[in-house]
């Protein structure tokens, strides 16, 4: 579901589209590979979470054995078109009005049921739309029923139009409370062994941020020069499987603590696992070599080889700077603007300011005099229908389309090279 924003009737904010709670819960679970959500709600919530979800983290074609044999054959979504409308993900129960009056749970348990015997799955999940959560229908009893052997949960979206990294936190909390007790019932943490290198989780990243893999694997990078190995991502990629492996870690990791800290402390409080929360992300030179020195700190670790490559990126970043600023002054001074989730526009905020000596502007982004502006596409277009002046810099989806071949981040040491390279070009590409 899309929200179109208006906070006043003056025309002075900008009215944006941009996803709420609800997408932050689907997109959440769609991370998690062989999970299925049904989405208990209109039709007209589920085609944006469908086509993003498989646009964002593809699934390949669904194979089901055919009846005379166990010879597989691809099942073509369009024959799925009661449920999934001829798409491959979110399948929904388009309530109607009769729905909102009698209930939902008859549909729920048909499209639960049809879900059993059509596509294999390794969570099930099902979220009640606004209206259905108002009605009050809980369908956690017959999501149990019918799939007594996977974990099964029910998320709830009573609140119109709230964050969309508050779906996110939301998620993956109830994905713990509801289904933790079936995911580690056996678990059973090892003593440690000092031969074998320590191991993290990953919070707090969603496939809905732009350049999810690149950071993914930027994060791997940073760690494994600090001798740590990551054992789980979670809802960005990862399989029920590796969420079983949780407990095996030595240490959770909140990357934004908008999207997963609820999690954390859950996992604190109910497995005894102990969490790091990064303060400031890592975003630039300055954070990327505070998030290593703390987690090695807590690990035991050495992070003189991540503080070696930064020196050494800092090098490389200053060459550029310096052509730079010899032709025009610049970035020093220059006036920028970041809007995205708190936590990311307080690492990018950080990192320009203090590294590139650029001023962040702070007042309402629709009354933005920045430069240049950090944002989503749907943020910069209409500064740029407002006849202002800036450069716009893309760090979140939805985005104009440009299609990225190569692999990037705004994390870590790469990510900082990245930042500083597209502003260094927006001042190639008009005078500022």
């Amino acid at each position: 579901m899309t929200e179109f924003c208006s906070k006043n009737t003056s025309g002075n904010e900008l009215r944006s589209i941009a996803p709420d709670g609800i997408s932050g819960m689907i997109f959440t679970m769609e991370g998690i590979r062989n999970s299925v959500i049904l989405l208990n709600g209109p039709m007209g919530c589920k085609f944006y979470h469908s086509t993003t979800s498989q646009f964002l983290m593809p699934r390949p074609a669904l194979y089901l054995p055919v009846k005379e044999g166990d010879e597989a054959v691809e099942v073509r979504f369009d024959f799925l078109n009661e449920w999934f409308f001829r798409q491959p993900r979110v399948p929904c129960t388009w309530l109607d009005g009769h729905d909102y009056v009698y209930g939902t749970l008859e549909k729920v348990t048909d499209g639960l049921r049809y879900i059993k015997e059509h596509v294999p799955c390794d969570l099930i999940t099902v979220v009640n739309a606004p209206g259905a959560s108002l009605i009050g229908d809980d369908p956690r009893e017959i999501c149990r029923e019918i799939f007594p052997d996977i974990p099964a949960i029910v998320l709830e979206s009573p609140g119109f139009s709230t964050e969309y990294y508050d779906g996110c936190d939301t998620a993956i909390l109830e994905l713990f409370r509801q289904a933790g007790d079936r995911l580690w019932k056996d678990a059973v943490k090892e003593d440690a062994d000092s031969s074998r290198k320590p191991t993290v989780n990953i919070l707090g990243i969603s496939i809905w941020q732009k350049y999810a893999l690149g950071d993914m694997n930027e994060i791997r990078r940073i760690l494994s020069l600090c001798g740590i190995d990551v054992n789980t991502i979670l809802c960005a990629g990862c399989t029920v499987d590796e969420i079983r492996k949780i407990p095996e870690a030595d240490l959770n990791i909140v990357l934004y603590p908008e999207m997963g800290l609820s999690g954390a402390k859950w996992l604190q409080q109910n497995l005894g696992m102990p969490y790091y929360v990064c303060e400031v992300p890592p975003i630039g030179f300055d954070a990327t070599a505070v998030f290593a020195e703390e987690i090695s700190q807590l690990l035991k670790t050495d992070c003189s080889k991540v503080k070696e490559e930064i020196e050494i990126a800092r090098a490389k970043a200053w060459y550029s700077i310096s052509g730079i600023y010899n032709a025009c002054g610049k970035p020093d001074g220059t006036i920028f603007a970041v809007k995205s989730f708190p936590s990311q526009e307080k690492g990018i905020t950080q990192f320009l300011s203090d590294y590139l000596g650029m001023i962040a502007d702070t007042s309402d982004i629709s009354h933005t005099k920045a430069e240049v502006v950090f944002s989503d596409a749907n943020i910069i277009s209409e500064l740029m229908l407002r006849d202002k002046e800036f450069c716009g810099i893309e760090i979140a989806n939805p985005t104009m389309g440009y299609v990225d071949v190569i692999e990037k981040t705004l994390l870590g040491i790469n990510g900082a090279l990245f930042l500083t390279e597209q502003v260094l070009n927006s001042f190639m590409t008009r005078i500022i």
